[in-house]
């Protein structure tokens, strides 16, 4: 896969430069020296110093047959050397921020490499806007690895409106591009147990690449698995509990470990190596999905890193867990993952690995961060309107728009759909609601925590547009809307609120930007945060979004919200991408399990 890794990072050092520096008839650029080595190789800690000509490393050991008068000298005395961090499984657009933000983030905590799951950009952009992005990425020092999305729609046309939708011919084009190193996780796990054809070929397509295809099999377990499995699925994030990480551990599937904004799933799943000692060698880490705010304040792979060693792993194991396992499930372990002759200079210098934090970034033999600062410039491109102006829905939303119309006179019985902390799944619950001049309306005692959710499909494919509406109970507001487009994988625009007038401000202002978050209270606006490239990200430095983000978190609270996540639980509500059980759609409730829409009204 060393064309894969050339094209990334536009490799330019020969082999024979290496090979002059690691035998000292030629000065390394960079040398590292008086530090202990992270051996992820050997499992061991040891002093080594490391030689960089290019961007790669030409030696490890005593350098100093490398140093001459132009080497550059870090003094690494009393530092552990890392490897670079590697992300399994993320969707960047989560972050809120560009793919060039998002990297300037990741990079000064230690994120070298990526495996972009395509996905959110997929159904929005289709397979032009994968090929933006991946342009993009390349003018970074973000190695930026690709999955082609399988799930182009997220979900049966019958149960959404699609974006886009790829074809076996689309999916070819992409698992042949080098950058591309899996087939993207394959949430229809109902059907690929059918034997679905349509699901079952672009499997085999990457398989016959000798690409791996990631997973998404959230509560599947025990036949169901093993049959995921026996499919050619290699891997899978969706584990909640220990049962969930040994039952894909010992089903030979790559357990990749998720930790994000609103999934929190590293302290179960990490037990299957703490207490039942089962192999690391096939686990890895993800944040998947996580805004750019948590990035900032809590960390990207460097926090799992620091959770799994605090949870009892061995510091190596769980730097090994971070870099060489992840390489290896994307079959690049011959370019990154380690440090070794030949491989590529992606180097962290640590100086407490029981509070791991990267010192100095050096990314392709290039020192691009210390002390969580860049010390590099990384320019964002400038977007085209296909890619910032996405929302198509041309008129201005009224309150009749939103009304739950019904033939009962006093009360309705509905389904209602119920939100978890930390938890991207929700359940289906009955209530029953008050009838008024022939309106299903909330509850008048807002204890009940009932509150109204609508879909509106927001890409232009439908005249109307469609628009759903449900209920949802779990966020805890006592008045007021939110409103945003981000609704995973498909990302048409989700709203919840507790007053009409609130939750048509919310939709207008969102359709006014071009995309973002918006709280309403009162028919004010509270707070927004512009999201225009593709609907769900901002161009904007992420040092300027964050405390725009800040403020819709508080505004959030302000309203009685009392979930860690708000917008990430919000956007799951309509995430019908395959996350059990009740969602919503722009065409109605959607039984995940089932494949079904499902009726509001229960009789």
């Amino acid at each position: 896969m060393g064309r894969a890794i050339n094209a990334v990072i536009n490799a330019k050092t020969r082999s024979e430069d290496l090979v002059q520096v690691a035998l000292g008839h030629l000065n390394a650029d960079i040398v590292i020296k008086g530090g202990l080595l992270i051996d992820v190789f050997g499992g061991e800690i040891r002093p080594a110093d490391v030689a960089i000509k290019g961007e790669r490393i030409a030696y490890v050991g005593n350098v100093d047959h490398t140093v001459g008068e132009s080497t550059r000298v870090v003094d690494a005395t009393g530092l552990h050397v890392s490897p670079g961090l590697i992300d399994a499984h993320v969707h960047f657009e989560a972050s809120m921020v560009s793919l060039t933000q998002f990297a300037r983030a990741v990079l000064s905590m230690g994120t070298t490499a990526i495996l972009w799951e395509t996905l959110w950009t997929g159904n929005v952009l289709g397979v032009e806007g994968i090929r933006f992005f991946l342009n993009e990425a390349n003018q970074t020092p973000l190695k930026v690895f690709a999955a082609a999305a399988s799930g182009v729609p997220s979900i049966s046309p019958d149960l959404a409106t699609p974006a886009n939708q790829f074809s076996l011919k689309d999916l070819s084009q992409l698992l042949d591009m080098d950058q591309v190193v899996t087939l993207g996780e394959v949430i229809y796990f109902n059907e690929v147990l059918r034997g679905d054809a349509a699901i079952h070929e672009p499997i085999r397509l990457a398989l016959d690449r000798r690409k791996q295809v990631d997973g998404s099999a959230a509560g599947l377990a025990e036949k169901g698995l093993q049959a995921y499995a026996a499919a050619g699925v290699t891997s899978d994030h969706e584990a909640v509990t220990v049962e969930d990480a040994i039952q894909r551990i010992r089903s030979g599937m790559w357990l990749v470990i998720r930790e994000g904004s609103g999934f929190q799933n590293l302290a179960k799943p990490i037990m299957a190596i703490t207490e039942h000692k089962l192999s690391s060698r096939r686990v890895c880490f993800c944040v998947d999905d996580k805004d750019i705010h948590d990035v900032v304040k809590t960390g990207a792979i460097d926090y799992l890193v620091r959770g799994a060693i605090a949870a009892g792993v061995e510091p190596v194991v769980a730097v090994q867990m971070a870099s060489l396992n992840a390489a290896e499930y994307m079959r690049l372990d011959n370019d990154i993952g380690g440090l070794a002759p030949g491989m590529v200079a992606d180097i962290l210098l640590v100086r407490d690995l029981g509070d791991f934090r990267a010192h100095m970034v050096i990314a392709n033999g290039e020192i691009v961060a210390v002390d969580g600062e860049l010390a590099v410039e990384i320019e964002s491109p400038k977007y085209p309107d296909i890619v910032d102006r996405t929302v198509h829905i041309n008129r201005v939303l009224t309150q009749d728009d939103f009304a739950y119309q019904t033939d009962k006179e006093e009360w309705a019985r509905v389904r209602v759909i119920r939100v978890l902390p930390d938890q991207g799944i929700s359940y289906e619950e009955i209530e029953t609601l008050p009838v008024k001049n022939g309106k299903i309306s909330l509850p008048e005692d807002p204890t009940r925590d009932i509150l109204k959710v609508i879909m509106i499909e927001r890409h232009g494919k439908t005249p109307g547009p469609n628009i759903a509406k449900g209920f949802v109970k779990g966020f805890g507001f006592r008045e007021g809307a939110m409103a945003t487009c981000i609704a995973p994988d498909i990302n048409q625009m989700i709203l919840i609120g507790a007053a009409d007038a609130d939750l048509v401000r919310a939709a207008n202002r969102v359709i006014e930007l071009q995309g973002g978050i918006v709280l309403c209270k009162q028919g004010d606006i509270m707070a927004e945060l512009a999201l225009p490239v593709a609907g769900i990200m901002s161009a904007m430095p992420y040092e300027e979004v964050i405390p725009s983000l800040e403020k819709v978190h508080e505004s959030a609270r302000e309203l009685g919200c009392t979930l860690p996540a708000p917008f990430m639980t919000m956007a799951f509500v309509g995430g019908v991408g395959g996350m059990p059980y009740l969602k919503i759609s722009d065409k109605g409730l959607v039984n995940i399990v089932r494949g079904e829409i499902v009726p509001l009204e229960v009789e």
